[in-house]
């Protein structure tokens, strides 16, 4: 016998799952977070419950949110309020000014309404507030069109310079335009 521990015990060996199941496991695992996903959501049911009672239009109006949302044009819970933005983007500017102000008046009257019952607390802002969300601020001052201000120097490359300037090199002249060379 040997007194070393490593000649006594035989190496363990490590048994090596074939990528064929590693990769069935991935994807089972990405079809029950999909499947999780729809089922959660209700994409899949929505508006062909018969027990909501909507009329055609309404269920029209589902099912296309329900379409953007699934595309991802559109955030989950979310697609028919864009779809509704969308329709209302192709009336006059006159009715959008309309529906927009009617919103503002009923976000308003709920947001009051809310008050008044002490439902209201400035962390729930959001949710009677508008869904529009501010919008960003731009950043003042200069920016810079070209090159990268690296080190107090301000680094411009040969193409940004040849843009500037409208001088153009082109590898395959040679400075010799229009002239050709004589076969020889």
């Amino acid at each position: 016998m040997s007194s070393k521990v490593s000649n006594i015990t035989p190496p363990a060996s490590k048994e090596k799952i074939p990528d064929e199941e590693s990769d069935d496991e991935r994807t089972n695992a990405q079809n029950d977070a999909l499947l999780h996903r729809l089922v959660h959501t209700r994409l899949l049911s929505g508006s062909l419950n018969p027990d909501l009672d909507l009329n055609h239009a309404q269920r029209g109006r589902a099912l296309a949110g329900r379409v953007l949302e699934l595309a991802g044009a559109a955030k989950l819970g979310k697609g028919e309020g864009v779809f509704r933005q969308q329709q209302r983007n192709k009336a006059a500017k006159h009715v959008r000014d309309g529906l927009s102000r009617k919103e503002r008046e009923q976000d308003k009257k709920a947001l009051d309404e809310a008050k008044n019952l002490g439902n209201y607390h400035p962390t729930l802002k959001r949710i009677y507030g508008s869904n529009q969300s501010a919008p960003k601020k731009r950043p003042r001052g200069l920016g810079m069109g070209v090159g990268k201000f690296v080190g107090g120097t301000l680094k411009l490359s040969r193409e940004e310079i040849a843009s500037v300037t409208g001088s153009r090199k082109r590898p395959w002249d040679n400075g010799r335009r229009g002239i050709r060379q004589r076969p020889r």
